[in-house]
């Protein structure tokens, strides 16, 4: 399928076949077998509507900081995927290919600049930047779950991917923890969470105590596996100063021209 394929939005649901696909970067690879998105590659979402532009200049959603999270329910066909059930590159291709579709692909920004601290005008093309998926170098099992051996031990760990409501969840815990005078932080639990399996052995018990006990080398490796398996939109985009010439580099801003941009 490619980018952006309207090909098939024309179809009769509630939505009078407004609506186009996605393209996921974790290819539905990522979700368990339970999962709505499990071996999806794409995902179907609305065409921006009026109803869209009253969610996102909501006042009390903007005060709260969940617009983004809203915009996203609103968009999401399937009522049965709530944004917090979606990896965070799936969430960045829904955005870009939602603003591409009701606008296109040029994104004007305004950038302060390093280097001479002057504020400039430029263009993204966010078309290009959702193109530029990095690819995990992690191995994968084909179920949903990566491998990593870790340098000190050299143990074998099998990992899944949390999505955004299970990380909230574990927040929760740990609170919810100390308020009883239980012991924890969020990296061990964090870990035990994640780890699948040890050489290949399913118990939770020993995975517990090895997580008590884990190398800071085998644990900066085991971070660095975990931020590295799935595929991401890579964000970052390189502009110059008008003023001084001074190229910089940073992540892509969510400005209120990305949704509200002059026409």
């Amino acid at each position: 399928m490619k980018q952006f394929d309207m090909s098939e939005s024309n179809h009769s649901n509630e939505y009078n076949g407004m609506t186009h696909y996605v393209d996921l970067p974790t290819k539905g690879l990522f979700y368990s077998k339970e999962h709505p998105l499990h071996g999806e590659e794409a995902i179907e979402i609305k065409m921006l509507t009026t109803k869209e532009e009253e969610v996102l200049s909501n006042p009390s959603y903007i005060d709260k900081g969940i617009v983004l999270e809203k915009f996203l329910e609103s968009i999401i066909v399937n009522k049965n995927i709530n944004y917090q059930m979606l990896h965070d590159s799936d969430q960045m291709a829904i955005l870009l290919a939602s603003r591409i579709e009701a606008y296109d692909k040029d994104y004007p920004v305004a950038i302060q600049c390093v280097g001479c601290g002057e504020e400039y005008a430029t263009d993204i093309d966010i078309l290009e930047m959702s193109k530029n998926v990095v690819q995990n170098d992690v191995e994968t099992t084909g179920a949903g779950t990566s491998i990593i051996e870790l340098p000190k031990s050299k143990k074998v760990v099998e990992f899944k991917v949390l999505l955004p409501y299970e990380v909230k969840s574990i927040e929760t815990t740990v609170e919810r923890m100390k308020k009883t005078g239980i012991k924890t932080n969020f990296t061990n639990e964090f870990y035990q969470r994640v780890i699948v399996s040890i050489d290949g052995e399913v118990d939770a018990e020993k995975a517990s105590t090895f997580v008590k006990n884990m190398f800071l080398k085998d644990s900066r490796a085991f971070r660095g596996a975990y931020e590295n398996s799935i595929p991401k939109i890579s964000t970052e985009f390189e502009s110059v100063c008008s003023h001084c010439g001074h190229v910089q580099k940073g992540g892509l801003p969510i400005q209120a021209s990305f949704f509200f941009p002059d026409l």
